[in-house]
């Protein structure tokens, strides 16, 4: 007992040990203090634009590019409803995120989304083959109606949440594609855009016509919306930190109404001449608007690959009462 009670000296060894292990300790968490300081002050910056990237991502928010509208107060007693020649209307691409979808599920997917979108069999090889890009974002098909967006939603969500696959691994973005209420009225005079914009501007590219001569006040701007990468947050769901703007609106001297009678009575007469082309212009003589502006053969602007591929039809694109010479 009255050696467990006894108290043994400290030793100047002992003592020499403590201050080493000490002043270790201090050393330690000075240099834990210095990366900390390092790490939150000085680098933190640039390590929240890396934890961003690998959690959140911004994509376009698309704008509407500028519409043409008919003149409806050519005579009174006309409809004032504005009517245009031309709109946009919503669309959406197919994309996927290959790295969140894992291999032995690939092929099952890739094979359900092709039977929606009816894809013949040269397409199937390249569709499937997007699946094995190591990228986070890959575009599988473009101009898709919201119907057909509901029927890949309506498989994909109970698919992708009983097999848990981040319910994000596919998603859409929207855009928006010209649209002719008229068809192929007034087709030379408008023509229309290409379905691939500018990769550095992500501005449509006009064919030609009105389309092409007014392109800088259609255009508009683009925004910008961020989303998150996580299995819980959907991609549709994102906050918009910077809203498009719309391009400007035209209004043409053009009335629709003259504009339908004019092509008809031109398409009769070039049958019932037997002629190649006609022409006709309809101009109010007292201002000297144009009215109608018409000629057949029709160009409708949504085949415009069609007539540009093709020598002889290239020529019914043009407005020939502006760019032909005449007695």
């Amino acid at each position: 007992m009255a050696d467990r009670n006894r108290i043994f000296p400290i030793k100047a060894s002992d003592r020499k040990r403590l201050a080493i292990i000490g002043i270790f300790i201090c050393c330690c968490f000075s240099a834990l203090l210095a990366q900390f300081y390092k790490v939150q002050i000085i680098e933190g910056e640039e390590w929240s634009k890396k934890a961003e990237r690998q959690h959140f991502f911004v994509v376009n928010e698309p704008f509407m590019r500028g519409r043409f509208f008919s003149n409806t107060k050519v005579k009174l007693g006309h409809p004032e409803k504005p009517q245009p020649f031309v709109v946009d209307i919503q669309k959406f691409h197919l994309y996927i995120d290959p790295i969140s979808i894992p291999e032995q599920y690939r092929n099952d997917i890739s094979n359900q989304l092709m039977g929606v979108l009816d894809l013949s069999i040269n397409e199937r090889l390249a569709f499937r083959e997007q699946f094995n890009k190591k990228s986070r974002s890959r575009r599988l098909s473009m101009w898709l109606d919201p119907q057909r967006c509901d029927l890949i939603n309506e498989w994909w969500r109970p698919y992708c949440k009983k097999r848990k696959i981040p319910r994000n691994a596919i998603f859409f973005t929207g855009d928006y594609q010209r649209s002719y209420p008229f068809g192929k009225l007034l087709g030379q005079v408008l023509h229309t855009i290409q379905p691939q914009k500018n990769e550095v501007t992500k501005q449509a590219l006009p064919t030609g016509g009105l389309e092409y001569s007014f392109h800088k006040l259609l255009s508009g701007k683009q925004g910008k919306r961020r989303m998150m990468r996580s299995p819980r947050h959907s991609f549709e769901t994102g906050v918009v930190i910077d809203p498009p703007e719309n391009g400007a609106d035209i209004y043409l001297s053009i009335n629709h109404c003259l504009q339908a009678i004019c092509e008809e009575e031109v398409e009769k007469g070039v049958k019932l001449c037997k002629a190649k082309s006609g022409w006709a212009a309809m101009m109010n003589p007292y201002t000297g608007e144009i009215l109608a502006l018409a000629q057949y053969p029709f160009f409708f602007p949504p085949d415009y690959q069609t007539y540009f591929n093709d020598p002889i039809l290239i020529d019914h694109t043009r407005v020939k009462a502006v760019t032909d010479a005449n007695e």
